[in-house]
């Protein structure tokens, strides 16, 4: 078949008005519980939270797409199937690695409006008013993911930018019919779209949240997508979809500018590499912590013999790994935000003698209060980010391999959506220092480092993740989570290379949570030991229990192939080939 045909198939795919029936019937067949999270095969795969777009991601490798073509293809679609996190109003992060072995990042965070200020969401009194950097136009952020997502397709994508939208497009002209998670999340989120006439408008045509099965169309998206399939991203950053963001935002309170999107630009940094065990792990740099905690943690647990002196989800281990987790958030906390603003101790992360300090102050019999650290006195801010957020892995048939997260921050971000643009717009705004000192929505406590400043770009742990061995790709890998991302994938990395599981036992085990502050560790209710959980109550530990942590999605080498796995905790359908 030559380019001109396959390109012709592609289309005549995408742009079938009833494409999402066949897919349809493999979703609610995909969504039968004996059907497995985890799926075996020999070239290809795609892993993530949202079956539909999935299946879009698959047609695309299957026509003779790569990676980033997948990736693209797969994210605009989530953008429409997936709205509490799929996005083109939000921003994230991605690694890739090249059938060549390079291996490259792409930071598409969101900024700073230019007029933003440190203390804009300080009351008289200096504290924090948290609902304004949580719901509508002033909790936004400026958009990066369409900006992200064109430059990674301009460096690596193969197949037209124009065709690869085709199927998102067709999602939002022609709807798609509402799963019951999404049915729960508008239901659940009702009040607060409430506040927000265009949103409410178009995610409740009538008037309460659509039933199972109801086909949810947005033909407002469906035309802002057809302009950024036809113009590129400078549609969206120069063109009238700006015009529109920005005149609605201001219309409604918030504070975009013209030149907060025209100067956006999606950067490329150096990833971060960890040597482990004999593998060689990659991931993000700042303005995500997730790589620089990363390598904290496992430099610290080079120096432990886990495999063989550690029983798995012991009460050792639990308070081993969870102390660790503990010193490297706290320097986070501390240290860690946008490179472009503040000087960021790298070699503190990297250095071998800061892990060793780390090591030595370990004691599983008894934890460490978080309050003796000296991290603390430095603390001005809560750390907070939000747990839904999302994750796509792509494996392609020659070997290329990309692993991203992109998010809204909240469950359908701001809950505000500018008139005649179909975008809901992230609450990006609430990543920040918006008071140092007081705790986040996680909880989580930051300081000067991550304060907001215009055009800056908020702290995020998200944590893109590629694995090598001996020169060989080996894992793909990230979750959503907020804080509590870095610590699930750590649980994976661990799972794989220390615990020897398979992929599905990785994805299937219970996982936990230090975050530094507040001073507990955070475990998934009968996912972990009883007896683990006492001993740790008996040696003084704050334990918390939570329903579930994370949404992994992953794709890891197997004798036979690829082992592809989503989180049984989500939704999401392996597939591949």
């Amino acid at each position: 078949m030559s380019i001109d045909d396959r390109n012709t198939t592609l289309f005549r795919f995408f742009s079938t008005k009833f494409v999402w029936l066949s897919i349809l019937a493999l979703f609610l067949l995909g969504c039968r519980e004996e059907v497995s999270k985890v799926i075996e095969v020999p070239h290809a795969g795609v892993a993530c939270a949202e079956p539909l777009a999935g299946k879009v991601g698959l047609e695309v490798l299957q026509q003779g797409g790569n990676a980033i073509d997948a990736l693209v293809a797969t994210a605009f679609s989530m953008a429409v199937t997936y709205p509490r996190a799929g996005n083109i109003g939000g921003g994230g992060f991605l690694v890739l690695r090249t059938k060549d072995g390079t291996v490259q990042t792409l930071d598409f965070r969101e900024t700073a409006p230019l007029a933003a200020t440190y203390d804009m969401y300080w009351d008289e009194n200096g504290k924090a008013i948290k609902e304004k950097s949580l719901e509508g136009p002033l909790a936004c952020g400026i958009p990066g993911t369409v900006r992200g997502l064109y430059k990674a397709h301009q460096m690596y994508g193969s197949l037209p930018w124009e065709k690869l939208l085709q199927p998102a497009i067709t999602f939002a002209r022609d709807g798609f019919p509402v799963y019951p998670k999404l049915h729960r999340l508008l239901k659940s989120h009702q009040s607060k779209f409430k506040k927000f006439p265009e949103a409410y408008r178009i995610f409740y045509p009538q008037k309460k949240a659509p039933e199972i099965g109801d086909i949810l169309k947005q033909p407002d998206l469906a035309r802002t997508l057809e302009l950024i399939a036809k113009q590129g991203d400078s549609a969206f950053y120069e063109g009238e979809i700006a015009k529109k963001i920005v005149a609605s935002v201001q219309k409604h309170g918030g504070i975009f500018q013209k030149d907060d999107f025209t100067r956006y630009t999606a950067k490329e940094r150096e990833p971060i590499i960890i040597p482990y065990r004999g593998y060689t792990i990659y991931s993000m740099p700042p303005p995500s912590s997730g790589g620089r905690v990363l390598q904290g943690i496992l430099n610290t647990l080079n120096l432990f013999d886990l495999q063989h002196s550690v029983p798995y989800h012991s009460a050792d281990y639990l308070a081993l790994i969870s102390e660790i987790e503990k010193h490297w958030y706290a320097l986070r906390n501390v240290y860690l935000g946008d490179p472009d603003f503040v000087e960021i101790p790298d070699s503190l992360f990297a250095s071998p003698q800061k892990s060793k300090e780390v090591a030595s102050a370990i004691n599983v019999q008894s934890p460490f209060p978080a309050t003796e650290l000296p991290e603390y006195q430095l603390l001005t801010s809560a750390m907070k980010e939000r747990p839904q957020t999302t994750h796509i892995s792509i494996l392609d048939s020659q070997g290329n391999a990309v692993a991203m997260t992109y998010t809204l921050n909240g469950n359908f971000g701001s809950h505000f959506v500018a008139e005649g643009t179909g975008i809901l717009l992230n609450n990006e705004m609430d990543d920040f220092s918006t008071r140092p000192g007081s705790p986040n929505m996680f909880g989580l406590v930051q300081g000067w480092a991550n304060a907001i400043e215009p055009g800056k770009r908020m702290l995020s742990s998200m944590t893109p993740t590629i694995v090598e061995k001996e020169g060989k790709l080996v894992g793909i890998l990230g979750t959503p989570g907020g804080s509590t991302i870095i610590t699930s994938v750590l649980q994976i990395l661990l799972n794989k290379i220390d615990y020897q599981m398979s992929l599905e036992e990785a994805l299937n085990s219970g996982r936990f949570h230090h975050q530094w502050l507040p001073d507990s560790i955070v475990y998934e209710k009968d996912k972990v030991p009883n007896s683990s959980l006492q001993e740790l109550r008996n040696r003084g530990f704050g334990l918390k229990p939570v329903g579930s942590i994370g949404d992994i999605q992953a794709i890891w080498r197997s004798p036979r192939g690829w082992e592809v796995g989503c989180d049984p905790r989500g939704t999401g359908i392996p597939y591949g080939f």
